[in-house]
């Protein structure tokens, strides 16, 4: 267990390689059902690592951290897929902050052209209610659905190597972003991002030129051949699949990077982001919004987009509708086998909230790329139930000061 002031947060823990058990996660965790011991019985086998923050608030409302952690390697490799979503939306938003003298925001009109002939363009987005696509749109349809293309154009936007170097320059130097999603392509067409322009009223007020990066990005993960096999082209290739070029965000840099967003005055705040007020309250709308509140974009087959499609602790493995009083300020990830939720979750009628960051892998043939992993018959219910058993104690634990939740409410 280790405790944190409420400026906390240098990197000391984060820094540490392999961290400690915690000696409650580990009894939480061996509460839960026997059909899990496979993974507790076997954390290293199934890439299981958690990290648990409980909060307290002093009498000024600001946040006391006790964090907990559970088989934590922050060298060990596994598949963020989807979660590095989360930093482009907020790094998207910090870039255009950079533009307010050209009057261009999260809301101005852009293109994407195709520079070459490898790369897509863009002109419009159905989903939006103009009709216009938006740095908006985008960030909405990635914390709504997990959009892989709305992703990919962010990452479009921010240039790789800007991506990394703010990421590190924000004190999160083991990240590193390599590629796009959902798209086979080379390492050195990933360096190439698309060029974009940006429209007011019909007049272009910025080109944004194509862009190659030159930036260097180490490989400094372990074990980085999972599996005993992997398919390519639909051939079958008999050797571990290789994940070193692939991105990487550690489970400590995203229990933290999640902390800094929820938390800007008191988490890494000598590191500063170029967000206002208005940035954050944006933030906060779509990473907890559900599909069915979501309109401008709009998702309306429940059987397909239930409220826990993107919610996987407590809610992913069930069609239930998460209460009014819960709300799930998160980023998923899903791929390769590898199932990984990075979440604060607060119940405004009971007055908790905590952070909660797991990462679990399960793939029984060993082999990968054939889409046969255990998500709905092991992980998805796993992480559902880690949540619930952490909620539950959270549920029972004594607070001494009940913490201000208002901002959140009006979300």
């Amino acid at each position: 267990m280790v405790r944190y002031s409420i400026i906390l947060l240098s990197f000391h823990f984060f820094s540490c390689s392999k961290t400690k058990n915690s000696t409650l996660l580990t009894d939480i965790l061996f509460s839960m059902n026997q059909k899990y011991s496979s993974v507790l019985n076997n954390p290293n086998g199934h890439h299981l690592q958690i990290a648990y923050t409980q909060i307290d608030r002093n009498s000024n409302q600001e946040p006391i951290f006790t964090l907990h952690t559970f088989n934590v390697d922050n060298k060990k490799y596994f598949y963020p897929a989807s979660t590095v979503k989360f930093p482009a939306a907020v790094l998207a938003l910090d870039k255009l902050r950079r533009y307010e003298s050209l009057s261009i925001d999260k809301d101005t009109k852009l293109t994407i052209a195709s520079d070459k002939k490898w790369m897509l363009s863009l002109a419009s987005d159905s989903s939006s209610k103009n009709g216009d696509a938006t740095i908006a749109q985008f960030i909405k349809k990635i914390f709504v659905v997990s959009d892989n293309d709305a992703f990919n154009r962010l990452y479009e936007f921010l240039g790789q190597d800007y991506f990394n170097q703010r990421m590190w320059d924000l004190g999160y130097s083991e990240t590193r972003v390599r590629h796009r999603l959902s798209i086979p392509l080379t390492a050195e067409q990933n360096r190439h991002t698309n060029s974009f322009s940006f429209y007011i009223d019909g007049k272009k007020m910025l080109d944004q030129p194509m862009h190659f990066s030159t930036l260097p990005l180490t490989v400094n993960s372990t074990y980085n051949l999972i599996g005993k096999s992997y398919l390519r082209s639909g051939k079958l290739i008999n050797i571990p699949m290789d994940f070193s070029s692939k991105n990487y965000f550690n489970i400590s840099e995203q229990h933290l990077f999640l902390q800094q967003i929820i938390f800007p005055k008191n988490v890494n705040s000598d590191k500063k982001l170029y967000l206002r007020t208005e940035d954050f309250d944006f933030l906060y709308e779509w990473m907890s919004k559900l599909p069915r509140e979501s309109r401008y974009p709009f998702y309306s087959d429940y059987d397909k987009y239930p409220d826990g499609y993107c919610k996987f602790f407590m809610f992913g493995d069930s069609n239930t509708k998460i209460p009014d009083h819960i709300r799930i300020y998160n980023k998923v990830g899903m791929a390769y086998g590898f199932l990984t939720d990075n979440a604060y979750i607060l119940d405004t009628k009971n007055n908790i909230e905590f952070f909660l960051t797991a990462s679990v892998y399960s793939n029984d043939n060993q082999i990968l790329n054939d889409d046969q992993y255990e998500y709905d018959e092991l992980t998805l219910p796993f992480l559902a139930e880690l949540g619930k058993k952490v909620y539950n104690y959270e549920l029972s634990r004594k607070r001494n000061i009940v913490p201000d939740l208002s901002r959140f409410i009006s979300q």
